[in-house]
């Protein structure tokens, strides 16, 4: 089947939510489904953020919710890439990731995110996306747990500095 990638709508947030709820490795955050609709996902459309999602079939089977100007003001950020487990390793992760990045890389040299120390499958996927990680942050989105900052950028920065 045909993945399409397209911007997440309201209509989409209960099939997002579930997707999220249905990842073990979201689980340890302690998801719950009102939290996802009225966090991460609201956001998209009260905040600061963009979503897309992925869709087979009529069916959402992944989404990404990012920021174009999220990290530090100035460059991108990808706060939360989820794709149902029956889809993993299908290149659904891929696909949107291509578009979150073509969007963010549009606007600026930087894409910035965040993944879980313990989340080795997550990290080898960035890095064999030219990702290089930056250092960890212990405790800083939830409690005991800590997370590991990436950023991949298309070049230098140019400028004159301050």
């Amino acid at each position: 089947m045909a993945v399409t990638i397209r911007p997440l709508l309201e209509a989409d947030v209960d099939a997002c939510a579930a997707i999220m709820l249905a990842t073990p490795l979201l689980a340890r955050y302690g998801i719950t489904t009102e939290a996802a609709a009225r966090g991460t996902l609201a956001d998209v459309f009260t905040g600061p953020c963009r979503g897309l999602v992925a869709e087979e079939a009529g069916r959402i089977v992944g989404f990404a919710v990012y920021s174009v100007r999220g990290t530090f003001a100035h460059s991108g950020y990808v706060r939360t890439i989820a794709v149902a487990p029956d889809a993993q390793h299908r290149g659904v992760g891929r696909r949107l990731m291509d578009a979150v990045e073509a969007a963010i890389f549009d606007q600026g040299q930087n894409v910035f995110l965040l993944t879980s120390a313990w989340n080795a499958e997550a990290q080898r996927f960035y890095e064999r996306r030219g990702y290089r990680r930056i250092g960890e942050i212990p405790d800083y989105v939830r409690s005991g747990i800590t997370e590991v900052l990436y950023r991949k950028t298309l070049g230098p920065i140019q400028g004159t500095g301050s």
